[in-house]
């Protein structure tokens, strides 16, 4: 399409008394975007926060209850190192993933 074609080719236009009203639709859709968008930012500090938050109780040991029963990391620790110098280099066990264990 050529200049000419553009402006000899007919284009429809909203009468006037339409177009305040498509500027108050479009109004009301850009207001509602700008409020989802705050929304979601604020939603998504809160969710840092909360990860934050959840990540200081789980390396703190107040995630879950503690067991009195169980042994201290510092001991499992000890255990498993003096289990891995006992074994000899092709003697490691592989670790063996959830999916086959169950």
């Amino acid at each position: 399409m050529n200049a000419e074609g553009i402006i000899t080719h007919p284009r429809p236009l909203c009468s006037l008394p339409e177009q305040p009203e498509i500027v108050r639709l479009l109004d009301e859709q850009f207001e509602a975007i700008e409020r989802n968008e705050r929304e979601l930012d604020a939603a998504l500090k809160r969710s840092e926060a909360l990860r934050q938050s959840i990540l200081k109780r789980a390396f703190s040991g107040r995630l879950v209850p503690q067991d009195p029963t169980d042994e201290p990391a510092s001991a499992l620790l000890a255990r498993l190192r003096t289990k891995r110098e006992n074994c000899a280099p092709g003697e490691r066990n592989p670790r063996v993933s959830r999916a086959k264990a169950e």
